[in-house]
């Protein structure tokens, strides 16, 4: 499987997608001018409806991520990494000034933090 969905997420599916596209770019996983699966591949691969895959590729040729070759398929363009990185550093600062107004200690989110980077 290319990836998975998370469906008990808050973050709707084709924002998932979005994302996971994303990532795998910034990894250097998909490469600058490699297709990516089709509409129709990626949504029987994963479950979800055609529509949902749509509107993520829609989305991602908009941001000038990816680019619709007529007859081809969808070609990766690439990505600002530095971009990407702000807007993660941008909500991770979000998540953690609501944790402190819950009163969240420090050392529970280093806590947190060094779990996901072993």
């Amino acid at each position: 499987m290319w990836f998975y969905i998370d469906f008990h997420s808050h973050i709707p599916v084709y924002e998932q997608i979005k994302n996971k596209i994303k990532e795998k770019i910034a990894k250097n996983e998909i490469k600058e001018n490699e297709y990516i699966p089709s509409i129709r591949v990626l949504a029987k691969e994963i479950g979800v409806n055609l529509n949902t895959v749509a509107r993520a590729y829609r989305e991602l040729e908009q941001e000038g991520i990816i680019q619709s070759i007529r007859g081809s398929g969808y070609v990766v363009i690439g990505i600002n990494k530095d971009e990407m990185i702000n807007d993660i550093m941008e909500e991770f600062k979000k998540v953690a000034l609501s944790a402190k107004n819950l009163k969240i200690e420090k050392e529970k989110l280093f806590e947190i933090i060094g779990e996901i980077y072993d």
